[in-house]
């Protein structure tokens, strides 16, 4: 690992906009500390092409990720995995070393 950085989970999923909303509440009530959504996203995958360009957000995608423990991801990959045996959409979960700045401060919590 390199100085200043820190080992973490990254995880990555890429869902069809309609269970967006799903997703998000997993990714909360497994206590990650934040994530970070791209609304729209386009691509080709196992279930066909997916241009971004409906009307209605029925067949968009979007992707979000966030940064995590180990424990953490696998719990999260674990809960969305049934909503993407419906929908489009995929997990992905990859090491990432993280820089963050206070990574120590922010993990316990302002200090007094």
């Amino acid at each position: 690992m390199k100085a200043g950085t820190h080992r973490m989970k990254k995880v990555e999923i890429v869902i069809e906009t309609v269970k967006l909303p799903a997703v998000l509440s997993i990714i909360d009530r497994a206590g990650a500390g934040g994530y970070t959504i791209f609304p729209s996203v386009t691509g080709r995958g196992h279930r066909g092409r997916r241009a971004g360009i409906a009307l209605t957000n029925v067949f968009h995608n979007s992707l979000v990720f966030t940064l995590v423990d180990e424990t953490t991801a696998a719990n999260i990959g674990r809960e969305v995995k049934p909503l993407i045996q419906d929908y489009a959409g995929v997990i992905v979960i990859t090491d990432a070393e993280v820089i963050w700045p206070n990574y120590e401060q922010d993990q316990t919590g302002p200090q007094n």
